[in-house]
């Protein structure tokens, strides 16, 4: 490092949308020490959210768009490539296979530079086909890091690519503690929605896709409004024009067929998630599958009891009956009898929103993942 002035490292995402992973690359390189480190940051695909797009910019991080036209698409492996070169990229940290390998043939073979892989689900691990199983294989060996953002995405990736457990690290996902962003007092925020003080919330924060299963928490919610009434459901989040997986006009559907107007409040995009998330009672994420939901972990950081599907990820957190709940998939019963549950006893919703706030600050916190992630990269310049 003495030769150095700063170490320049280039985040490579798949696509910039606000989503968990998109969160944590956002996370980790607008807080990395910038005495120490340059950042820049690609991403080949744009669903046009450019507040997101924006909140970068304005952390002084340069962003590069390469459209992919295929799924080996080789005129953007040598975009990628001019980009390190011109930048003098040291490290490049990918974030999902598809961009581990776009990113492989910039680092590895047009250029001799760290490549880090950074994976965020088991099931994406899981699901990865035998062609691309064996591919991985093979450039996974010669990778200079490969991490999980949980210890059960890690044994995924041992697993699926046959790799040596020494050979991997886990970094977990991490949320802000210190809550520095709540600036409006809880009662404006109840104001903007017209919620009087009798109203119990139930929040999500989540885009509109079907992976996330909103209307499982629709269903569920819709039953629970048959034995209690002063209770809403806040839906945080958006769907996205292009992405295949788009629910939002399935949800809205089911909120306007079901008479739910009045009950269930859409936020759309917001950069203000904590300040809405002081106005819950409980949080509630429904998803089919999940890596290390950012989001459950934002809301258990401000005290808010969570039930959750019994998938991985959100079990990862969700200890039942200690911290919350863990619902079986499409068990409507189940989710409005736990949901009704909460809403109705203020000490039980106290004592487990305090124990997941435990959680959080003991295995979770965002300065320690992005400690790690700083420490990481240092660690591999030093060996060189």
């Amino acid at each position: 490092m003495a030769y150095l002035d700063k170490l320049n490292i280039l985040f490579v995402i798949p696509q910039l949308e606000k989503g968990g992973s998109e969160t944590l690359v956002y996370d980790v390189a607008s807080r990395l020490d910038r005495k120490l480190f340059s950042v820049y940051l690609v991403y080949f695909d744009f669903f046009g959210n450019e507040k997101f797009r924006a909140a970068f910019q304005e952390q002084g991080i340069k962003l590069y768009h390469i459209s992919r036209n295929s799924a080996a698409d080789f005129s953007t492996m040598k975009i990628m490539a001019r980009i390190i070169r011109e930048n003098n990229i040291h490290i490049v940290n990918a974030h999902h296979f598809v961009s581990m390998f776009y990113s492989y043939y910039a680092c590895k073979i047009a250029n001799r530079r760290k490549l880090v892989y950074t994976e965020h689900s088991s099931w994406e691990v899981d699901q990865v086909p035998f062609k691309w199983e064996l591919i991985g294989r093979l450039l996974l060996n010669q990778l200079d890091s490969i991490m999980g953002i949980s210890e059960e995405v890690t044994k995924s990736l041992c697993k699926k690519y046959h790799l040596q457990v020494e050979n991997t690290l886990t970094i977990n996902n991490g949320v802000d503690l210190e809550h520095k962003g709540i600036a409006r007092e809880i009662r404006d925020i109840r104001n903007e929605f017209a919620l009087t003080d009798d109203v119990r919330v139930i929040a999500t924060v989540a885009n509109f896709r079907k992976v996330k299963n909103h209307l499982f928490l629709l269903n569920g919610f819709k039953v629970l409004l048959k034995e209690l009434e002063n209770v809403k459901l806040l839906l945080i989040g958006q769907g996205t024009d292009g992405d295949p997986d788009n629910s939002e006009c399935d949800v809205r559907s089911y909120i306007e067929e079901n008479g739910l107007c009045d009950k269930v409040i859409c936020t759309g995009y917001r950069n203000d998630v904590k300040e809405l998330l002081s106005i819950a009672d409980v949080f509630c994420l429904t998803s089919y599958r999940e890596g290390l939901p950012i989001s459950m972990l934002e809301a258990m950081s401000m005290g808010l009891p969570v039930v959750g599907t019994n998938v991985p990820g959100i079990r990862d957190v969700t200890m039942h009956e200690k911290n919350g709940y863990l619902i079986e998939m499409h068990d409507c019963v189940a989710l409005k009898r736990t949901l009704f549950t909460l809403l109705t006893n203020e000490q039980l919703r106290r004592r487990y929103g305090q124990a997941a706030k435990k959680v959080v600050e003991d295995y979770y916190s965002l300065d320690q993942c992005v400690g790690r992630y700083q420490d990481l990269f240092l660690r591999l310049m030093q060996k060189s």
